[in-house]
């Protein structure tokens, strides 16, 4: 039988199926699992996001690699430049990613995580799969270090600000949740880009990156969209169906950017950001080569390089949560003292030692990553979360450049400056601890009136 158009518009079938798609059955459907299930479907599909986004610190894994691919049939000078080029991808993706927090703030706080989170993954990506076909440094810095880094900074404050929002009575497990997840990202994935180079390299070892990037694109982008259909904030009978304390509302001031700027307290959250990162971004590029100074066999520093992951990653998620039961600026404190004596143990210590405080270390890093998300809510309020902690994580992108160009420019050096190095790690430690106190005399000021 041969129908017509209009019979066919007219069939039950379609008028059904037609109907559906009329009335967004499928995004309504989502919502209200969502809405009606256990808050955490949105939570985990969050997690996923950061899971797959969170490659930051993975460019140690493909420099090398990079650098011999991109070389190939240099002289040594220009091989040398093609090095000294790839060095600065991290930096740049970092600097990327801090701006995406931003610019992804904005686009939370007006949009909303699913729509933030699809745009971020969708440009991270990308990023990665455009990477696949560049054969030049100055083509991956757009590439893998700007669209992936952007793209990264979009979902990740999206995330966190969601997360925060399921679990209002417990942001500091939020902000670790989410942290936390961001940093395993290099852990799981550093095996599997190992697995994927291994499998595509030729037989001069040089390794053919299209299928490498190609298929992590693939992965990241099936994956993350995903879980961003899975991505919605609570209604109101949720947030009713908690019974928060009364006593919560004082910190819930739902502060704007331009409002936020002009307290004191935001400034010192910023270069709190700014000199806390600072001890870690100090260490980043000596990790390998002191190791082997200090004892180590080459083996063992590489092991010391990927610990430094898991270490991170459970200082976002065990702080983050401790600071819920014994505040935040107590947390801060801990960090900062922890910090501050690996700064002091990394001057002189050796063997096995050096191995354990670095992973102390980066364990400290890791905790004021997750910690500062939820202190800025608790500041400034969760409305405009993504817009003001987007700026304040500025401080970030900051510091990684300023710290990083100063570790680098002693890399060569003698011990004696080695030592110097950690000493100004000691002392930006120390003085997160002052800008706390200024906080923390702030809020208690602020909830009092």
């Amino acid at each position: 039988m041969v129908w017509s158009k209009g019979q066919r518009h007219n069939f039950g079938g379609f008028r059904v199926l037609r109907h559906c798609l009329d009335q967004n059955f499928v995004r309504k459907g989502l919502n209200e699992l969502n809405k009606k299930s256990n808050p955490w479907i949105s939570i985990i599909a969050c997690l996923v996001v950061q899971l797959c986004v969170g490659i930051l610190y993975l460019w140690s894994a493909f420099k090398g690699n990079i650098v011999a691919a991109f070389s190939v049939g240099m002289d040594e000078t220009a091989a040398a430049a093609v090095s000294s080029a790839a060095t600065m991808v991290s930096s740049y993706m970092i600097f990327a990613f801090v701006f995406g927090n931003l610019i992804g703030g904005f686009l939370n706080d007006k949009k909303g995580p699913k729509f933030t989170c699809f745009a971020g993954v969708i440009l991270f990506s990308a990023g990665i799969a455009i990477s696949a076909f560049v054969k030049t440094i100055a083509l991956l810095d757009l590439t893998y270090a700007i669209m992936a880094g952007l793209g990264s900074g979009f979902a990740y404050g999206a995330c966190i600000s969601c997360i925060q929002k399921w679990l209002p009575h417990k942001r500091g497990l939020a902000s670790g949740l989410a942290c936390s997840a961001f940093g395993l990202s290099t852990v799981v994935f550093t095996p599997v880009s190992n697995m994927l180079m291994n499998a595509n390299k030729n037989a001069d070892g040089i390794v053919n990156f299209t299928p490498v990037f190609l298929t992590l694109a693939v992965v990241f982008a099936v994956l993350g969209l995903i879980a961003c259909c899975f991505i919605s904030l609570p209604d109101d009978e949720y947030i009713k169906s908690l019974n928060l304390p009364k006593a919560a509302a004082s910190t819930n001031q739902n502060y704007t950017l331009g409002q936020a700027i002009k307290v004191p307290a935001f400034w010192c959250l910023f270069f709190s950001i700014f000199f806390i990162n600072g001890t870690w971004n100090l260490c980043v590029p000596l990790i390998k080569d002191l190791g082997m100074q200090r004892g180590l066999t080459e083996a063992m520093a590489l092991a010391c390089v990927s610990f430094t992951g898991i270490t991170n990653a459970a200082g976002r998620l065990i702080m983050a949560s401790l600071s819920d039961k014994v505040g935040r600026f107590n947390t801060m404190y801990i960090l900062c003292g922890i910090t501050l004596a690996g700064a002091v143990l990394l001057t002189f210590i050796g063997g096995y030692g050096y191995f354990a405080t670095i992973a102390l270390v980066a364990f400290a890093y890791g905790g004021p990553s997750a910690l500062n998300a939820a202190l800025c809510t608790d500041l400034f309020g969760p409305k405009n979360s993504g817009t003001n902690y987007g700026v304040a994580m500025l401080a970030l992108g900051f510091s990684s450049i300023f710290f990083n160009f100063v570790s680098k420019s002693i890399l060569h050096a003698t011990v004696a400056n080695v030592t110097s190095t950690f000493v100004m790690g000691a002392i930006t430690a120390v003085i997160p601890v002052f800008l706390m106190l200024y906080i923390n005399r702030y809020l208690k000021t602020r909830n009092a009136k």
